[in-house]
């Protein structure tokens, strides 16, 4: 049994019964006279045998964790280069595959979720045929729109909410039971209407203390833990938590998911999202000293935050990382993830985090403090826009730079990232395109042999 797989132990199992030892002898020879070889998928384990995931196996993942968010682009002249990356990253060492599943627009019928879900299926079966431990990740987002109506709900998740499926045996999801209050109001419009369409044209911020939210997510959670994955990312969590005194309906969602993931692949599911740090609290008004607060996820996510250096690298700008305003949730992570205990039930000063390059919208290019832009563009686009020979000395510097800010985070490589620069084709960055792939799998293998990859000083600041 690998350092980091689950198993289960006899404890409590009393005296052995005379000649044990001798029936499991002739188990095992009658086992290898019938020809019998261990095979590598492993049925699924019972719930009430698992071990809770320990923080070994969290780091374990983040060291080796890579963004592959665009593998799901439906264009076929794609199709090539996301194969060509899947098989370089799983050879390359990777062991988190960021950002693989989810959809950020909803789907606007059964059959195109079904169509999406089947790609995450077979790009987990690629991923796995290169290496079977690497650990898959969907996604579940902040973000809902009306199509949502066309989507049905299975039964079997109606039920486990509780739902009398034989009054009525079919139905699909209810965008209007998902809005907070506020998506009708014009008052709060800006906070949960993604754009100026009027109520029930304009996406909306979901509210997860509502049912039919939790019900949304639950079956996005499931339907991705069924294709293969075994993490999932959930979104901007402040958002979704408006009403939620104490993280009740939130912790209650997670268990819900975390008792699903205890039945499929390996049986256990990674949790996190974009913060610092959440906990669920019974008594909201009392809650126990932070050292001993239940966290919410078994990891937190953050962007990187690069601060602009003015410092003019071949026609482009540098950037710099740096530890981030305590009191900004919304900076970066580095020595801030809270602490506490663990869905895995250890307790932490830090929780392990991993920053990443984060997607979002776009201002003026070239034109310094637009926080949280750099230099006018959103921190993907900023690392894609700059000549190659910087990227790769970003990425040695930045991954020095993140363990020597904070030993509990960890850098997440970027494989696959969608951007909005006009010369990628597709409208996403591949570092087996962009020149990445050798610098990535060098600093992972240096890593890997304990040995420092020093790259060039970081821009003056």
């Amino acid at each position: 049994m690998s350092e980091y797989s689950f198993g289960t132990t006899n404890i409590g199992a009393g005296p052995r019964r005379p000649g044990r030892r001798l029936r499991i002898f002739w188990l095992l020879v009658g086992c290898g006279l019938l020809g019998w070889r261990p095979v590598a998928a492993q049925p699924r384990p019972a719930a009430d045998t698992l071990a809770p995931v320990p923080e070994a196996l969290v780091r374990h993942y983040l060291a080796r964790s890579l963004s592959v968010q665009s593998l799901q682009l439906p264009s076929a002249a794609l199709v090539g280069q996301r194969y060509e990356l899947m098989r370089w990253a799983s050879g390359a060492g990777m062991r988190l595959a960021g950002r693989l599943g989810g959809w950020w627009s909803t789907p606007w019928s059964d059959a195109v979720a079904q169509a999406i879900l089947d790609t995450l299926r077979r790009n987990i079966q690629v991923l796995h045929a290169g290496q079977p431990d690497i650990v898959a990740q969907g996604c579940i987002f902040e973000i809902v729109e009306p199509p949502v109506n066309n989507l049905t709900v299975p039964n079997r998740l109606r039920a486990d909410f509780g739902e009398d499926t034989l009054a009525l045996p079919m139905r699909h999801f209810r965008f209007t039971d998902m809005m907070y209050p506020g998506y009708y109001s014009a008052a709060d419009s800006n906070h949960y209407r993604w754009d100026g369409r009027p109520p029930g044209q304009a996406p909306g911020t979901p509210d997860l203390s509502r049912p039919e939210a939790q019900l949304w997510f639950y079956y996005c959670a499931v339907r991705q833990i069924d294709a293969g994955c075994e993490a999932l990312h959930f979104g901007q969590i402040r958002l979704l938590d408006n009403r939620d005194p104490g993280h009740r309906a939130i912790w209650s969602l997670l268990q819900r998911v975390r008792r699903y993931a205890r039945t499929r692949n390996r049986g256990f599911v990674l949790c996190d999202a974009h913060t610092h740090g959440e906990y669920y609290d019974p008594l909201p008004p009392t809650p126990l000293p932070d050292s001993l607060r239940q966290l919410l996820f078994d990891f937190h996510s953050c962007p990187l935050r690069p601060n602009e250096v003015d410092t003019v690298r071949a026609g482009t700008h540098g950037a710099s990382l740096d530890r981030g305003d305590p009191g900004n949730p919304a900076g970066a992570i580095y020595g801030l993830s809270a602490g506490g205990r663990a869905p895995g039930g250890w307790l932490c000063r830090h929780l392990p985090a991993q920053a990443e390059f984060d997607n979002g919208p776009t201002g003026t290019p070239d034109r310094p403090g637009q926080w949280p832009l750099v230099w006018g563009r959103d921190e993907i686009d900023w690392f894609a826009h700059q000549p190659a020979a910087y990227r790769n000395e970003w990425l040695v510097y930045a991954q020095a730079r993140v363990r020597q800010l904070d030993p509990d985070t960890y850098f997440q490589m970027p494989g696959a990232r969608g951007v909005t620069l006009p010369h990628y084709p597709g409208g996403a960055y591949w570092a087996t395109v962009a020149g990445q792939s050798e610098t990535i799998q060098a600093i992972w293998a240096a890593e890997a042999a304990r040995r420092p990859l020093i790259g060039p000083p970081a821009p003056p600041r």
